[in-house]
């Protein structure tokens, strides 16, 4: 693959244009954006066939996997004020169950093709996925167990929940399961500024399900989102406060993504923490944590050691290239597949349908549940795989030079050097890790090593649709 060539003047123009801007989180589904996944025919034989082939070779083959719940309790204002994520409102435990044997059926449509895989990780998410009555967790594993045979002895399998849905019998399910994470998404600890959110959680309800993960030997993560409406620095440190005086080890720290119809975005952006602000939060927020015995492991991600019900999941954070794929079953689930040893565009990336009812209706026709996708040139592979650094704040050239014969740095040798100048980036023969604000401006750096690339998808998605309206006219 050639260099990327930019010249450090446009850098430091394109860096000083976007620092003032909203760092939203636009590295969560890799490289490209979904918005990009035109492809309506995913050829999921093929990928499978591929799948196959590498296995024949030696590839000792991992997988990552998720499964998602559609479903979310009913808040107001809806989809608690700020998600963007697909989500319907709960309609009860009957349409829940339901759901989840669609999800049996399309594990089942897999089960040829993760033949002989190795399971390196899973995350139960969502929607909420701690909606499930205690039983149906039992059930999860089962199904879990038959796809994969085979779990990797350090496997974290963790299931995402909101502190108010937890009880002490769902709690002990998840544990005897063979789960050994929770993650709650609290965002805010603080009751008033969570209000704005319509969920009914409380101070007591976090307490009481860190309590139980503590005394059933389950590791914990919280998640807090930053930038939110009203927030200022000292009310966000006392929440981190409280996290830390409670021994909490591990907590997600993340900014705020404000878009679309949600009501943060129409009646209260005017609420939120400007730009600078934000950043602000960033910096106290991290160095807080890193005061108090955290260590960043991604970019919004900290761990303090010692947790006795966890072992060390450092490497869970670092891109080991033989842990890329990810399958994921249900509904609106995102699945990628891909090798550097596969040959040009036989890697995907893609989506499982979101409506409902058609995911169902695909399942019910023995179809996968696909959607739509995206078809890697060998250039869009490594930049999912490089925005997947980003996240972690470090690269390994090394790494990268095993498996794609490229110096990372050659390959955007301007980008890094400007970023080194800055003090965003340390530069070494080994590695490039993301320093002082560099992790907080990671997406703004994955937008700019990929803009040449994202110029070139947004003709082609242009020409596509001239070229649709232009057979409609006929």
């Amino acid at each position: 693959m050639p260099a990327t060539v930019l010249s450090p003047d446009y850098v430091n123009s394109y860096l000083d244009s976007h620092l003032a801007e909203r760092q939203v989180n636009k590295i969560q589904h890799g490289f490209p954006s979904p918005r990009f996944w035109n492809e309506t025919s995913v050829p999921l034989e093929e990928i499978g066939e591929d799948r196959r082939r590498l296995r024949a070779a030696g590839d000792q083959s991992h997988v990552f996997l998720y499964i998602g719940v559609p479903y979310c309790i009913q808040t107001s204002p809806g989809k608690c004020g700020y998600c963007l994520f697909p989500v319907e409102e709960f309609q009860g435990n009957a349409a829940l169950e339901n759901y989840y044997g669609y999800v049996e059926r399309e594990a089942e449509m897999y089960r040829e093709q993760m033949e002989g895989t190795v399971l390196s990780g899973a995350y139960f998410g969502g929607g909420t996925s701690n909606l499930y009555k205690a039983p149906v967790y039992h059930r999860i594993m089962d199904m879990v167990r038959g796809l994969f045979p085979e779990i990797a002895k350090d496997a974290d399998l963790t299931l995402e929940g909101i502190p108010q849905l937890f009880s002490r019998e769902k709690m002990q399910a998840i544990r005897d399961s063979g789960m050994n994470r929770i993650s709650m998404g609290v965002q805010q600890i603080n009751e008033r500024l969570n209000s704005f959110s319509g969920r009914k959680q409380t101070t007591k309800h976090v307490i009481q399900s860190l309590e139980w993960a503590r005394e059933l030997g389950l590791a914990a993560n919280v998640d807090l989102i930053f930038g939110w409406p009203q927030q200022t620095v000292d009310t966000m440190l006392e929440d981190l406060e409280t996290l830390v005086s409670w021994d909490v080890y591990d907590i997600t720290h993340y900014e705020l993504n404000v878009g679309g119809p949600t009501d943060f975005a129409l009646n209260r952006y005017h609420e939120l923490p400007s730009t600078l602000a934000n950043l602000e939060m960033y910096r106290a927020g991290r160095d807080f944590l890193l005061d108090h015995g955290y260590e960043q492991l991604s970019t919004y991600n900290f761990r303090r050691p010692g947790d006795p019900a966890s072992r060390d999941f450092r490497e869970g954070y670092l891109p080991r290239f033989e842990h890329m794929d990810t399958l994921g079953l249900g509904y609106a689930a995102i699945t990628f597949f891909g090798n550097p040893a596969l040959p040009p565009g036989r890697s995907w990336s893609f989506i499982n349908q979101r409506s409902l009812p058609q995911y169902k209706a695909a399942i019910d026709a023995g179809r996968f549940p696909v959607e739509r996708g995206f078809r890697h040139t060998p250039e869009d592979w490594l930049l999912m795989v490089l925005f997947r650094s980003l996240i972690s704040t470090r690269i390994d050239r090394v790494q990268y030079r095993a498996a794609f014969g490229l110096d990372i740095h050659e390959k955007f040798a301007t980008v890094w050097d400007v970023l080194a100048e800055r003090g965003y980036a340390e530069i070494t023969p080994e590695h490039i890790r993301l320093v002082g604000d560099g992790a907080f401006y990671a997406p703004m750096i994955s937008a700019l090593i990929a803009e040449e690339r994202y110029r070139e998808l947004r003709e082609e998605a242009a020409r596509r649709k001239k070229e649709s309206a232009a057979r409609s006219a006929r």
